[in-house]
């Protein structure tokens, strides 16, 4: 029988920005910690998938604020395993208040892939442990794009540093969100708040290597895209939208 995932967490004052908010990469890194949660809780923890030959990586992302929580505030998440559609496998996570206000949605597409080379594999070889899933009727986080507007944008560089890395050696998806961020006009971040953030992994980011960053402004300034390349390749591609 399919189950879902839940704890109450405290926003604490590190997770926040300037706005005394939860920022952008702590909702990623929670979302995270809420899939690795549900697996570790039932014994399918990262070390037993490397043993057996598999890890999850990220492929694509999309978060859906209607209001940020704020630093002391206690929430609840709620994660949410989808039943694979071709290679990817689904999980949303929602973010609520103690009310029962929905604050975030966060849906998110993985690939199940060899550690070492990171290889797709089939979705059939995580049968093996018996974890069953949600039908996945009505997600659309598989069919998510990007379109990169026509013309050329303002164009900076980031060099991927240690603190960057996870233990899979390459940049953590969250901090691609501290990238995006930065990336965008300061006064825009100060200004406004975030309204959607959506992201498309496309190639790992790794040590010392330097990242393009191409950012477009669009709809006068509510929505940026940030394309981003490294080692003569697409690194990532992401959207931000404000309210």
């Amino acid at each position: 029988m399919a189950q879902m995932y839940q704890k109450k967490i405290l926003v604490l004052a590190p997770e926040c920005d300037v706005h005394e908010k939860m920022s952008l990469s702590s909702i990623l890194n929670h979302t995270q910690q809420m899939g690795n949660e549900h697996l570790d809780n039932l014994g399918i923890t990262y070390d037993k998938m490397v043993e057996d030959g598999m890890v999850f990586l990220v492929a694509k992302s999309l978060v859906t604020i209607t209001r940020r929580p704020r630093m002391g505030e206690r929430i609840i998440l709620t994660t949410i395993p989808k039943k694979p559609k071709g290679a990817q496998f689904i999980r949303d996570t929602v973010f609520d208040a103690e009310n029962g206000e929905r604050l975030i949605e966060v849906s998110i597409a993985w690939l199940l892939v060899e550690p070492a080379s990171h290889r797709i594999l089939r979705p059939n070889a995580f049968d093996v442990y018996g974890f069953d899933m949600y039908p996945n009727e009505g997600e659309y986080i598989t069919g998510y794009k990007i379109k990169k507007p026509q013309g050329t944008g303002a164009l900076s560089f980031r060099q991927v540093r240690y603190t960057d890395l996870d233990y899979n050696l390459h940049v953590n998806n969250a901090v691609y969100a501290d990238i995006v961020c930065d990336a965008v006009p300061s006064q825009v971040m100060l200004s406004q708040e975030i309204a959607q953030f959506g992201i498309l992994y496309q190639k790992e980011a790794k040590l010392n290597q330097e990242i393009r960053l191409e950012v477009i402004p669009q709809q006068e300034n509510k929505e940026y895209y940030i394309g981003g390349q490294a080692d003569g390749g697409k690194c990532f591609e992401a959207q931000i939208k404000f309210q």
